[in-house]
């Protein structure tokens, strides 16, 4: 069975379908409402705080956090003794067991909430007493966020970029649900705090005790020596940066999670 068959994912597929529906389903819908959430707050105080808000933003954060919660939400028993033995005994390799679970934490689901957030928007939109005066697709740009740092960037690139934010932070829950047996979300988010802490306790100090790295003119001459001279060919270095450094992230969180799979003892 190490050998990927194609047959074999397809009833895979279809029972992670179901599993996502009676297990996620309801949250997905939940999450969707979130542009529910700011039409009413935009109704219930003025105009004007929908705009602060922005509605793009938070069709972003439901899909974001779609992909957070997605693998611990319909594979959360996966590496737990016992309840993980459904999991285990599935009659497909691990390979196909996996690609489905990529397949629907990293696509399915993240896709699903933002067709459902986009259509949720769409018809408070139509609603007359509300306070959306335009479509998602009139607002300049609604779909791209162009910025400082994506303004040479074509739209299909930022969608790129974008899909594969979406996959980095898919992959690292994914690890986490691997690692964690209870409270999965909650203690992700806590070691990731944790984390980010520490880094800052140790980057802090050294970056005020050193002059030269405090003044960032070593970022300067790196970027000089890279070659990089006009704003355009500057922002394009950054795009592409962050664009491997999330495929970087989604492909190493994704081997370990994997690695992990396969070392798992039921």
């Amino acid at each position: 069975m190490n050998k990927f068959n194609f047959n074999r994912f397809g009833k895979v597929v279809v029972r992670d379908f179901h599993n996502t529906y009676s297990l996620f389903g309801m949250s997905m819908l939940i999450i969707m409402m979130i542009p529910a959430f700011v039409w009413l707050m935009g109704l219930a105080v003025n105009d004007d705080v929908v705009e602060v808000f922005n509605r793009r933003n938070f069709i972003s954060m439901a899909v974001f956090l779609t992909a957070a919660i997605s693998s611990m939400k319909i594979y959360n028993s996966s590496n737990l003794v016992g309840k993980g033995n459904y999991f285990a005994m599935l009659p497909a390799s691990l390979c196909e067991k996996f690609t489905s679970m990529v397949l629907y934490c990293f696509v399915v689901c993240p896709l699903v909430v933002f067709v459902g957030s986009v259509a949720v928007d769409t018809i408070l939109t139509l609603l007359p007493f509300g306070p959306y005066k335009e479509f998602l697709w009139q607002v300049p740009d609604w779909l791209w966020e162009i910025n400082t740092l994506d303004y040479h960037i074509s739209g299909f690139s930022y969608f790129v970029l974008l899909s594969f934010e979406i996959f980095s932070v898919a992959s690292l829950f994914m690890l986490a649900n691997t690692i964690f047996k209870k409270n999965k979300f909650i203690k992700t988010i806590l070691w990731l705090m944790l984390i980010i802490f520490a880094l800052i306790i140790i980057i802090v100090p050294i970056m005020n005790n050193i002059n030269w790295l405090n003044d960032w003119n070593w970022l300067v001459k790196i970027v000089e020596w890279l070659g990089v001279k006009s704003q355009e060919t500057l922002m394009s270095f950054l795009f592409w940066s962050r664009l491997l450094g999330n495929v970087v992230v989604t492909f190493l969180f994704s081997f370990i999670a994997f690695r992990r799979l396969k070392k798992m003892q039921y």
